[in-house]
């Protein structure tokens, strides 16, 4: 039986993530991500995007270890659109459709914010 995760709980993990870097509160704000409650995705998502830097380095690693997801993979362009560009055409080029989908996406909405 899968446990629901309360909004209290991901705001905290939200905390913990931008205050002290913890790893496990990052690990529950990637799970929040991909979890049903649109609710929780979103604290979760404007969270790891507050981090910054942290979060695109961690997030960049669970692409590496297989463990990302699409909506974390779209988290990106908004942490640092600059340096998202190399880390989403490698997603492109990976074996996950579902992935290089949402990559491809994001890379397309860079480009439209380049056009003027």
């Amino acid at each position: 039986m899968k446990r629901e995760t309360s909004s209290f709980s991901v705001i905290a993990a939200g905390i913990s993530w931008r205050v002290f870097g913890s790893r496990r509160a990052g690990e529950k704000l990637i799970a929040a991500m991909a979890a049903d409650d649109e609710q929780n995705r979103m604290l979760a998502g404007m969270s790891l995007v507050k981090a910054g830097q942290r979060s695109f380095d961690f997030i960049e690693k669970k692409f590496e270890s297989g463990e990302a997801t699409p909506a974390v993979v779209r988290l990106l362009p908004d942490i640092d659109g600059a340096r998202a560009r190399a880390v989403l055409n490698k997603i492109v080029a990976g074996d996950s459709v579902a992935l290089a989908d949402a990559a491809q996406q994001c890379i397309d909405n860079l480009d439209r914010g380049k056009r003027p």
